[in-house]
């Protein structure tokens, strides 16, 4: 080397390990005359370069611009060392030891390099279900600990033939520590049993079985990264009911998967937007507005809109869809309705017997259990409903940094978990609802490894102060085991806490922001039932709930939950408009003598349970509708009402109605709204016309309400109700039309994941 030599040493960290980004290091050094080495360690990766001065310098930068897909640098510390002369650069064996900082990437849906050698029939990998690279492939779901190499993955169990160990030490190669690599005939093998766990075929032969079984109308259980999914074909009515009736899912919608995105376009309508999250690493499930006459049984997603749609994320996917005769399948997650999915197979086998009609398995370990993620297609880009797959580990940058590890528990629906470390937040996968053991157990699970995973034993845990939430009482049995100390953070709070973190926006000391949460249920304060709110959120950490939805009556309580035709009719009759009810359409799904006895008690003295929650509003004005007057599912009607509404052709109208102002903070007119919808359904409007009105006034009446509370103020909008499209798209708009800068969550479920 001529010139003036220095010698560089570069400490990166961020998703390094097991992406391509050793192998990038070297092939930079090498093509550029440098020598030295680079190595994975408890940090991240570290790099050492030597050589003439300009070439050295000019290095950090070529590195950041040629970061493979996978890799994320969130930060390169350099500092200038002695020159040792070496005249090679190499790639060092991983240093042991805690973990200080380094990350490994989420599972990555197949990559195009290896797509064309599964097609290829020259290539060894020909149809192989196995074929991973660096850019692709199962990551977080099997290692066990970092630093992310083989020994530490499920894979350690399979030694390299030959031709895969050249690959694999083969810095020039992109299978270069690929740590998931193999091959036919090193890799983990396919096997295709009965319920009772006999063998019926084994590789090849047992993607051909699986798919005659799936032609046959079948159901099928497959391991995929996470653990299993259920399979049937989604063109037919039979297979589907069938398996609703198994998994005991009545009407929740199911995704379906397909070859690849020109039949999901004949499924749905997607923006470029929803094509490019599709087609990316992530590659998760996206709901988007289904097609007319699409080649997808009704079944799928019962009086919705929506249908999710998936292209396949593994070689096994691929290989599964691959004859042109393969419908669109049914690809679901493989448990009973809110149960954690079976993650290895005698679990698979014992929990969904008499669910699966056969078993397409294989010898590769899933170390974590993670579902499929879900995003919407929203007019201002995707938004994630589900994080898991393909987002997780991924961490969340902070506004600043904690002073020590924090837990926070998460709430009771949609469930996850989340730990703090340095300026870090690592939300864990989704984990669901928790009212069966099974969940509660899961969600401990997940708890105990995303600890493990990070080295961390936190001993401040967040939680809600949900007096009767099972991570409530969760939080206080983890610091009294650690002696720490639980912190309670109000759920509404919470919701645009998560915005503002999402977006970096805290109010600094001496500034306020504004924060309307919008969801079903959360624990307030004043012991009764939040979840319309308008709270000013203060630099010191001071808030206040400055405005709300008028509450309702729970005629029955907890039941009125689950039956949101009960809050219809109690806010009809509180109203005096009890007159309306059997003329309405939900009368044709409610017995009248159960209706009419809810009105007498609603128009009582009785104190029943009061709700400002926005879900239950849309609920209840969904029910007005029918027929869908009892929820299967969480906010099945409030999803119903949005479908009718979406496919009003017309202009919405905004209904003539006004801000209350009782002499406290001022409220939303929740039973106006729902009087003036029935009124109009028994005047004969379409009940289209009337699902896009109550949208439409409802975001009027929002957007009026932020006017009298805030001025010209950033607002950040969270909470479960941000997923439905209209209601999104018109507090959006019309936030901007009126002067406030509206945030809301897009990589962060804006309900309660």
């Amino acid at each position: 080397m001529k010139g003036h030599v220095i010698r560089l040493r570069i400490r990166c960290r961020g998703a390094v390990q097991g992406v391509g980004f050793r192998p990038t290091v070297h092939r930079i050094a090498t093509a550029s005359g440098l020598a030295g080495w680079v190595v994975n360690d408890p940090g991240g990766a570290t790099v050492e370069i030597e050589g003439p001065a300009a070439v050295v310098v000019a290095f950090p930068e070529r590195l950041r611009a040629a970061l493979p897909p996978l890799a994320r640098l969130d930060a390169m510390e350099v500092a200038e060392v002695p020159v040792v002369g070496e005249a090679a650069f190499a790639v060092r064996d991983s240093r042991e030891g805690r973990r200080a900082g380094a990350l490994v990437p989420p599972d990555a849906a197949l990559c195009h390099d290896c797509r064309r050698e599964l097609d290829d029939p020259a290539d060894r990998r020909h149809r192989y279900p196995f074929t991973t690279c660096t850019n692709c492939g199962p990551r977080f779901s099997l290692v066990h600990h970092l630093p992310y190499d083989r020994p530490a993955t499920s894979m350690a169990c399979f030694p390299m033939c030959p031709a895969c160990d050249r690959e694999y030490t083969d810095p020039a190669d992109r299978r270069f520590h690929a740590e998931p690599i193999c091959c036919p005939d090193c890799g983990p093998r396919l096997r295709f049993l009965d319920p009772t766990g006999a063998e019926l075929e084994a590789g090849a032969g047992a993607i051909q079985a699986a798919r005659r079984a799936l032609l046959d109308g079948a159901v099928v259980a497959v391991k995929g990264l996470g653990g299993f999914q259920l399979a049937c074909r989604a063109d037919r009515g039979t297979p589907v009911q069938t398996l609703r009736a198994r998994k005991r899912r009545p009407t929740k919608p199911f995704a379906v998967m397909v070859r690849g995105l020109d039949e999901a376009e004949q499924l749905v309508r997607l923006t470029d937007a929803d094509r490019l999250v599709m087609r990316s690493p992530r590659s998760p499930v996206v709901l988007a507005p289904r097609l007319p006459g699409c080649a997808v049984a009704d079944d799928v997603t019962p009086g919705i809109d929506d249908l999710g749609v998936m292209l396949p994320t593994t070689p096994l996917h691929v290989e599964l869809l691959r004859p042109a005769e393969m419908p669109p399948l049914v690809m679901t997650s493989a448990n009973l309705s809110e149960e954690p999915i079976c993650r290895e197979n005698r679990e698979a086998l014992a929990r969904l017997a008499g669910i699966a009609d056969a078993f397409l398995v294989h010898d590769r370990d899933v170390v974590r259990r993670i579902d499929d993620s879900v995003v919407r297609s929203c007019s201002d880009g995707p938004v994630v409903v589900r994080r898991a797959r393909g987002w997780v580990p991924e961490p969340l940058p902070l506004p600043e940094a904690a002073p020590a590890p924090i837990l926070a528990v998460g709430g009771h629906l949609q469930a996850t978990a989340c730990v703090a470390v340095g300026a870090q937040a690592f939300l864990s996968q989704h984990c669901g609802d928790l009212d069966s053991e099974a969940a509660r157990g899961f969600h401990r699970e997940v708890i105990a490894g995303l600890e493990d995973f990070l080295e961390v034993e936190p001993a401040v845990i967040a939680c809600d102060p949900h007096p009767d939430y099972f991570t409530t009482w969760l939080a206080r049995e983890i610091a009294e085991a650690r002696g720490g100390r639980v912190i309670e953070v109000q759920h509404h709070l919470a919701h645009a806490a998560a915005v503002l973190a999402e977006h970096g926006r805290f109010p600094e000391v001496g500034e306020e922001t504004l924060a309307i949460s919008l969801d079903g249920t959360g624990w307030g304060p004043d012991g009764t039932a939040w979840g319309g709110e308008w709270l000013r959120l203060a630099g010191d950490l001071s808030w206040q709930r400055v405005a709300h939805l008028e509450p309702l009556p729970l005629v029955g309580g907890e039941r009125a939950v689950r039956e949101p035709w009960r809050v219809a009719v109690a806010a009809l009759a509180r109203a005096g408009a009890a007159d309306v009810i059997p003329e309405l359409p939900l009368a044709r799904s409610v017995d009248p003598d159960l209706a009419a006895g809810v009105a007498r008690l609603a128009a009582s003295d009785a104190a029943w349970p009061l709700a400002s929650g926005a879900g239950r509003l849309f609920e209840a004005a969904g029910a007005l509708l029918g027929p869908v007057v009892r929820n299967d599912w969480e906010g099945e009607a409030a999803v119903v009402l949005e479908s009718r509404a979406a496919s009003w052709p017309g202009e919405a109208e905004v209904w003539p109605l006004a801000i209350l102002e009782p002499g406290g903070p001022p409220l939303l007119p929740t039973v106006g709204l729902l009087v003036e919808a029935a009124r109009r359904l028994v005047a004969g409007e379409p009940v289209e016309r009337v699902a896009a009105s109550f949208h439409a006034t409802f975001c009027a009446l929002a957007v009026e309400l932020t006017r009298r509370v805030g001025r010209g103020m950033t607002v950040a909008l969270g909470g479960g109700c941000l997923v439905n499209r209209l209601l999104r798209n018109g507090l959006r708009v019309g936030l901007i039309d009126a002067g406030f800068e509206p945030l809301l969550a897009t990589s962060v479920p804006p309900g309660d994941g």
